[in-house]
């Protein structure tokens, strides 16, 4: 079994992934507050319910999360930005 890695203050790993594809990220706890990150947390709420045991795992697609972190870290305040690859999930 791999070695755990240590989380740094302040920061918190989440599972991202659907079926077998899970990828382990760790992200800064700001990051939670977030619109965009906020939409990603009603997804696993809706995929799992919100007594999640152990790490968070959100249900979305690696590259689409990926995308979704970079916005947010860009610090690029768009008024409006359709984050496509979340939309069949959120109908």
């Amino acid at each position: 079994m791999a070695k755990s890695v240590p989380v740094p203050r302040g920061h918190i790993p989440v599972l991202i992934g659907e079926g077998k594809e899970l990828q382990r990220v760790v992200v800064h706890r700001k990051m939670l507050q977030h619109p965009y990150f906020t939409v990603l947390l009603e997804l696993a709420a809706m995929e799992f319910g919100h007594n999640q045991k152990g790490v968070l795992r959100i249900p979305c697609d690696v590259k689409c999360f990926h995308t979704i972190y970079q916005l947010i870290r860009s610090s690029t305040r768009r008024k409006k930005v359709t984050i496509s690859c979340l939309l069949p999930k959120m109908i």
